[in-house]
């Protein structure tokens, strides 16, 4: 990461984030409203806002005027639009933004992004198993799923760590649904006695780095 430059990361429930420079907002799998109970008000407004793939829980960006960059499941959903495929990079807004695979069989084309904000390089995992995380390089943070079932498990996500080894790891999908119930204490406890380090937001707390 560069120094002195802030960037600022809230954590919005379920897999969204917001994150924040002096230039952009950018906003990832925005999931409000009253299907999602944890969700804080949000009355951000994104220049840019990831979607991993069509799922509910994932794609509710029509409330935005913002450029929406998605995989082709989604095309024509949204007015404002970058469809990406899998290992396809573009300059978004100023923002450089890499579509990444997952893998997550209940989704036709599931995806994950890297992305440059502020010196720091983030990685978003989307939804996905364990099979799915290829190795990456030089990711400062990293959104990674804990809540097993639909994606990856406290232990397999431990995995994952070890193939990604980012600086800093912020876990997500979790807690949200009966079928994802998980401990991101207990998470950050066992990534860091294998040396990794987890930072556990709040819902509605905001990590500058």
């Amino acid at each position: 990461m560069e120094e002195d430059i802030s960037v600022c990361v809230t954590y919005l429930s379920h897999s969204c984030f917001e994150v924040k420079d002096i230039d952009h907002t950018l906003l990832t799998d925005p999931f409000f409203g009253k299907e999602n109970p944890y969700a804080p008000r949000y009355a951000g407004k994104p220049d840019i806002v990831l979607v991993t793939h069509e799922h509910f829980d994932h794609s509710g960006a029509e409330q935005f005027n913002a450029i929406v960059v998605a995989p082709p499941t989604l095309t024509g959903k949204f007015k404002k639009m970058i469809v990406m495929e899998h290992g396809e990079t573009r300059l978004v807004e100023g923002v450089r933004v890499t579509m990444i695979g997952a893998s997550h069989h209940q989704s036709k084309y599931p995806a994950g992004y890297v992305f440059e904000l502020g010196g720091v390089r983030f990685a978003h995992l989307g939804d996905t198993y364990l099979d799915g995380v290829q190795s990456l390089e030089n990711i400062d943070v990293l959104f990674i799923p804990i809540g097993g079932f639909f994606t990856m498990n406290i232990e397999e996500a431990l995995d994952a760590l070890d193939i990604i080894n980012p600086d800093i790891a912020i876990p997500m999908h979790y807690d949200t649904f009966s079928q994802i119930k998980a401990d991101p204490q207990l998470f950050k406890q066992l990534a860091e006695n294998a040396g990794h380090h987890v930072t556990v937001p709040s819902i509605g707390g905001t990590t500058t780095f």
